[in-house]
């Protein structure tokens, strides 16, 4: 039970896993539904050139799903599922008609969407980790809006993690994915172009209380938009030193 602004609503909460070869293969499905809480900060978060919305409706969602996940041995991991998703009062977000340079909320009552995520993973300890994921996701079925404005159909991501010496630590991760729809200022759909982006830092230890790291980003110097009239920072570093006040362990 699940009561939005004095609506009540039974949500399904079913889960199914079962374990094949030695639990290492475990195939799981489920029904479940929940609430996305939309608040001005979790807009923000994700489009920070927002105009003060005017009227926050909380987002019910329905997920249908069947997938697997397990290991091969020690080190390796993964998992892949597919999900039938129903939105319910789905923020989306278009440029304004003025400028175009903000954007406002406007409200999606009905959208569907089949999702396809997958992820691989390799663990050594606590020393090197390499991971990678892919999320696909196709919009259906709008009930007052043309596009799924501002949503990515597209997302594939890694990241690495290797502690090369006790006191040296190297990030390194890398981000694609396909541009989402927009709607102009003069209420035209179009796309953005497909991006890519990759950074790379390296950690130091100088004291037991002391580190140092640098981060070097989009190291390619790429000049795309994940928001329509909003280009990132071509290539730039970022440095800091990290001290930690209080008793150091051994």
């Amino acid at each position: 039970p699940a009561w939005d602004n004095s609506s009540f609503n039974m949500l399904p909460n079913f889960t199914l896993e079962s374990k094949i070869k030695d639990e290492k293969f475990i195939f799981m499905a489920g029904w479940k539904g929940y609430y996305n809480k939309t608040t001005y900060q979790y807009l923000a978060g994700i489009n920070p050139w927002l105009q003060h919305p005017t009227d926050l409706l909380n987002t019910k969602m329905n997920e249908l799903y069947a997938g697997f996940k397990g290991s091969a041995g020690s080190h390796f991991t993964y998992n892949a599922k597919v999900s039938y998703l129903k939105y319910s009062n789905q923020p989306l977000f278009v440029n304004d008609t003025v400028t175009g340079k903000s954007f406002q909320i406007v409200n999606e009552p009905d959208m569907k969407a089949i999702r396809l995520h997958g992820e691989i993973g390799y663990t050594e300890q606590e020393k090197f980790s390499l991971l990678a994921g892919a999320t696909f996701t196709q919009f259906s079925d709008l009930q007052v809006n043309e596009k799924a404005w501002g949503m990515l159909p597209l997302e594939v991501n890694g990241s690495l993690r290797w502690q090369l010496l006790k006191d040296l630590m190297i990030k390194g991760d890398v981000f694609f994915w396909d541009g989402a729809q927009y709607r102009n200022k003069v209420l035209q759909s179009q796309k953005l172009s497909a991006a890519m982006d990759m950074n790379a830092g390296v950690e130091f230890t100088v004291l037991p209380q002391l580190n140092v790291w640098v981060q070097f980003n989009n190291l390619f110097n790429n000049r795309y938009q994940r928001w329509n009239q909003y280009e990132v920072l071509g290539f730039n570093v970022l440095g800091g030193v990290v001290y930690s006040f209080g008793k150091s362990g051994k």
